[in-house]
Parts: C-alpha cells; sequence; structure tokens
C-alpha cells in the first residue's frame, strides 16, 4: 500500500478507449474528444502521448485545440464508419511533489470570477441545497471554512451506486434520488460552493486502477495578489483532499465542459457507447522514513 503523503514524484501511464457500435453505417461523424492532459498543469507534466482513431472507412481527419479553460481537444471528422469506430487515449505523465499552497495565475482573465460562481444546469440548486448554504454561511465568513464544511456536507449528501445517474443529471436530481457517482458529488459540491460565494471548477482526470474516470472539484480561492489564486482540491465521492495519484486531465464548469466523448453522425443507425480505462505507476519515488528511535 503506497503512503502518497511520502510520495515525491510518480510517472503514471494512462490507457483509456472508447468505441462506438453502431446498428448499420453512419457517415459525417464529427466528434470532440477530451482525454489527453494538457502539457503541463501545476505541477504534473505529459511526457507522451497518442490517439490512436480505428474503423473509419478511406482517410479520417483529427485536428486539436485549446478550449476557453485551457484544455487539449481533439476534432475528428470521419466520412464514413460501417460498423464500429474505436478512440483509444494513452499518455504518460509525471507528478512530482510541491508543498504548501498550491497556487495558479487567476484561469478567468478578464472574464472575472463570477465564470465559476454562475450556476449551470448541472449544478443548479434546489431547496434543500440552499438550506445547507445558509447554515453553513451563518456559520462562518472564512471562505476556506466554508469551502471545507461544503466539502464535509457534499460527502454525506448521497450514497455511492452505479447505473442510477448519468451523465446529464442535474444535482438535485442526484440529491433527490440519495444516489449517484462521482460526477454526482462534484456537482452537488460545486452547487453548494457556488451559493457561497466561493469560485470552483469541475476536474475531470483519472485514479489508479481500472473502471471510469474521475470527477473532482477545485475551490479557487483568490490571494491578496489578485492575479492569483490559491487552489484546494477536493474529493467529496471519498471524502478527502486530493493526493499525489489524482491525474488531471480537463477542467472546466461541469461535466458538459469537460466530457471525454461527444459528438453527432448522419445516418438512421443507432450506437451503443463501450469504454474501458487502466492506469498505473510507472516510477515511483519516496521520501526516506524517519528512522524509529
Amino acid at each position: 500500500m503506497t503512503d502518497w503523503t511520502r510520495v515525491e514524484r510518480a510517472v503514471y501511464r494512462v490507457r483509456q478507449h472508447y468505441r462506438y457500435t453502431y446498428s448499420g453505417p453512419v457517415w459525417d461523424l464529427r466528434q470532440r474528444l477530451v482525454m489527453i492532459p494538457r502539457d503541463s498543469f501545476r505541477d504534473q507534466r505529459v511526457l507522451a502521448y497518442d490517439l490512436d482513431v480505428r474503423g473509419t472507412e478511406g482517410d479520417h481527419l483529427v485536428s486539436w485545440e485549446r478550449d476557453q479553460f485551457g484544455n487539449r481537444v481533439a476534432k475528428v471528422i470521419a466520412n464514413r464508419v460501417p460498423q464500429a469506430v474505436d478512440f483509444e487515449a494513452t499518455f504518460r505523465v509525471e507528478r512530482v511533489r510541491a508543498d504548501g499552497p498550491l497556487v495558479e495565475p487567476v484561469p478567468w482573465e478578464g472574464k472575472g470570477p463570477q465564470l465559476y460562481l454562475d450556476t449551470t444546469a448541472l449544478t443548479q440548486p434546489d431547496a434543500r441545497i440552499e438550506r445547507a448554504a445558509r447554515g453553513i454561511a451563518d456559520e462562518t465568513r472564512d471562505r476556506h471554512l466554508r469551502a471545507q464544511l461544503a466539502h464535509e456536507w457534499a460527502t454525506r449528501s448521497i450514497r455511492y451506486q452505479y447505473g442510477v445517474t448519468g451523465y446529464t443529471t442535474p444535482a438535485a436530481m442526484a440529491l433527490h434520488l440519495g444516489r449517484g457517482v462521482c460526477q454526482d458529488y462534484a456537482h452537488i459540491l460545486l452547487s453548494l460552493m457556488r451559493l457561497l460565494g466561493v469560485p470552483c471548477r469541475y476536474v475531470s482526470g483519472h485514479l489508479l486502477g481500472e473502471g471510469a474516470p474521475h470527477a473532482w472539484v477545485e475551490a479557487l480561492l483568490p490571494c491578496d495578489d489578485a492575479t492569483q489564486v490559491e487552489v484546494i482540491a477536493y474529493d467529496p465521492t471519498h471524502g478527502r483532499k486530493t493526493r499525489m495519484d489524482y491525474l488531471t486531465v480537463a477542467v472546466g464548469r461541469d461535466f458538459g465542459d469537460v466530457s471525454p466523448t461527444s459528438g453527432t453522425f448522419s445516418g438512421p443507425a443507432l450506437g451503443k457507447l463501450s469504454a474501458s480505462k487502466k492506469a498505473e505507476i510507472v516510477e515511483l519515488r519516496e521520501s526516506p522514513a524517519e528512522a524509529v528511535a
């Protein structure tokens, strides 16, 4: 078992695969993929990456761009897919421990913090979230403590259960159902923090092992220097702050901004999506254990 408090440097290898299988041929496929991290993100650096597209008939076009949040986005255009199309991203990423508060330039540039304070369709609060916000607001005016209390509330708000909610389930619906997965926990926490005046963003990424991508939340607390924010990352699904084994792929206002795969096609066929992921350690360096007297 890795003691993540002692990890100074780690290199990870991630493979993420999506397959769309169609009931018949489709054409004019246009896909947006957010599967590979930007070159550098605070203490994280991409060492190598590749995107493989398979199953198209004839040539397909892959182009790259940055979205408004700085995420790396691939755009895929294919004339025809006879049966199935595969998108497989692989990358190696390095994290080097950075002690002390995490500080970065303000991520909203000329738009102001309202970009991360406004509610979205997926983070619209209901009466229960509004009551929770009033209770926390009455308890403290300190934004650090408000963020921590909001995280604790979101962690308790639902129980983890796969298959009850979907990617388009709003925070209020997940709360009503009382069940959900990581993106639901994240949307609930975003909704609550924004009511409390804490700028915050949705993070899509990976934890070690197989399964699905993971999601968590970053509070963006303005520093005395107006050009910087302190970033505190909370994982309400596991009830903890993030560690060295969290790998960031993309950030946005909610899941809709960072969906790993989305797109359109023409034709009468129906499509079915399947996915797999594996994230593993390639290199690991830990600080020496303290000598026992």
